[in-house]
């Protein structure tokens, strides 16, 4: 088995072990089986906690009474831990369908993918993997540090602002819930990383090497055609050629398929973050702008809050806009597959060159993956976004001035 297949069942294990469920495409294989009673009430008590703990969040945003920093933490966390939740629910409601992906992302061009190539791409991931999970628990470590400064300077330890326990209650009850809340914290973050936002990301990051590896094969078969042809016998370079095509264009069929069941999959996750990337970001650098006294913690956990935000989203918009990318590189790539020098003669050559024709057609249209059926995901639209953000972000900041 190939790269993909280890990075797939890596992700399968991790997430059946968070209590998302078993993504792995043969049941009873590789990873454990999702349907027994006591991993489902696993399941259920792990995304009630979460639901319950976000129900709390949005109940202190509406109906808590709490000093200025705490209530900015409440609508933050109120706002994004809304959207991890759905997030989550999303990717667990649509487990048969990244089942099937899972299935055909291994499956697809696996016998002409290249070592050097598989490398890079794993390569990649794990940069991209461990730099989202150190900015998103640097934010959480900044958070607890926050907490145990407010506790030092008379008050109480709070991370995640509930609507229990209220502000003026110090009891030991209520100061166990506040820890117990910050555990959920952590663990719904975890959740976050591994089983929605990392998995989103790598499956992204895989297509798009999928491509590559397609644009390879049809440059391939022009390096095969010129070494058959160079024994003097064109017609069996034609046929090869022929062949070759027609195995191409069934593979970029293959990859169309699964770009579009990867975008029904994962679009919601990729357009709550284009949400929750450009709203939260807001209020969020406005915390720094208009606290008079903000301390050096409290300015790293929001600074590592936006960097997550932004981080995520750039990783997902600029790689589907890669795969946008990388598909439309492949009309050049067939074109000069050497159909041009086969013999015109003979019938079978006739089909050649429709079949390229065909070929070339389908490649110039490629896939563009949208956030809200509107909004396609490519570099420009990332740069939007932070413009537009830091637009609001100044026009809000000029008003309150």
């Amino acid at each position: 088995m190939g790269k993909n297949n280890d990075i797939i069942q890596s992700y399968c294990k991790k997430i059946y072990l968070i209590g998302s469920g078993n993504f792995w495409f043969v049941e009873g294989e590789v990873v454990g089986d999702d349907r027994r009673w006591f991993y489902r009430l696993y399941t259920f008590i792990l995304i009630s906690i979460y639901v319950i703990t976000t129900l709390l969040e949005i109940l202190a945003v509406l109906f808590g009474e709490y000093p200025e920093d705490e209530m900015g933490d409440a609508v933050t966390f109120a706002v994004s831990h809304s959207i991890v939740v759905t997030k989550i629910i999303s990717v667990i409601m649509n487990k048969n369908l990244i089942r099937n992906i899972n299935k055909n992302m291994i499956e697809s061009c696996e016998k002409y993918e290249e070592s050097n190539l598989m490398e890079r791409m794993y390569k990649i991931l794990k940069i991209n993997i461990l730099a989202y999970f150190i900015v998103v628990y640097g934010a959480c470590v900044c958070y607890v540090f926050e907490g145990f400064r407010r506790l030092s300077e008379g008050s109480h330890f709070v991370t995640v602002v509930t609507y229990y326990p209220t502000h003026e209650d110090n009891s030991l009850m209520a100061t166990v819930f506040r820890i117990f809340a910050t555990l959920v914290l952590y663990v719904m973050m975890m959740s976050m990383i591994v089983s929605v936002d990392s998995y989103t990301m790598t499956n992204l990051i895989m297509l798009k090497y999928k491509f590559i590896t397609l644009r390879h094969y049809f440059e391939k078969l022009r390096e095969e055609f010129d070494k058959t042809s160079i024994t003097g016998n064109l017609q069996q370079a034609t046929e090869k050629l022929t062949n070759g095509l027609v195995e191409g264009i069934v593979m970029h069929n293959q990859l169309l398929m699964l770009g579009k069941d990867i975008h029904t999959a994962f679009g919601m996750v990729i357009s709550l973050q284009l949400l929750l990337s450009s709203g939260s970001a807001v209020s969020l650098l406005l915390q720094i702008a208009l606290s008079d006294e903000i301390t050096f913690v409290a300015s790293m956990k929001v600074i590592f809050f936006v960097a997550a935000l932004f981080f995520l989203l750039g990783l997902f918009l600029c790689n589907a806009g890669e795969i946008t990318y990388q598909a439309s590189l492949l009309s050049n790539a067939i074109f000069y597959c050497g159909w041009y020098l086969s013999p015109v003669l003979p019938s079978r050559q006739r089909n050649l060159r429709q079949i390229v024709l065909r070929a070339c057609m389908q490649t110039q249209h490629p896939p563009v993956m949208k956030a809200f059926k509107m909004i396609e995901l490519t570099y420009a639209t990332f740069l939007q976004v932070l413009r537009g953000t830091y637009s609001v972000f100044a026009l809000f900041y000029a008003r309150r001035k």
